[in-house]
């Protein structure tokens, strides 16, 4: 079950996409999977998401997957240039462009 996606790069290092998934529930995949070993519950714009990162260290990597519909769902990888600091969050990145792609999205009944 493929996605629609896009990519940007900011700089020479630091990145994103976004994948839209219109008949996949890739939260309840995602939560069953479990891949990574930082993984935390979240909301965004009253939708139920998830971060993960591999780990604490120099990598300033984070995943946001969001459930958006029944069988719907954004994922937003962010690759963060440097290492994490609180200015420097990939998955507080990852979750303002989430948060900005929500607010474009028709209302769901």
């Amino acid at each position: 079950m493929g996605a629609r996606g896009c990519k940007w790069s900011v700089g020479d290092l630091q990145r994103f996409s976004i994948s839209v998934y219109d008949n996949r529930d890739l939260l309840a995949d995602t939560y069953r999977a479990h891949l990574d070993p930082i993984f935390v519950p979240t909301e965004i714009q009253g939708f139920p998401a998830v971060r993960q990162k591999t780990g604490r260290g120099e990598l300033n990597i984070c995943t946001v997957t969001t459930g958006v519909a029944e069988r719907g769902a954004l994922d937003v990888l962010w690759l963060g240039a440097g290492p994490p600091t609180p200015e420097n969050d990939a998955c507080e990145f990852a979750e303002q462009a989430t948060a900005l792609v929500i607010r474009k999205l028709p209302p769901q009944r």
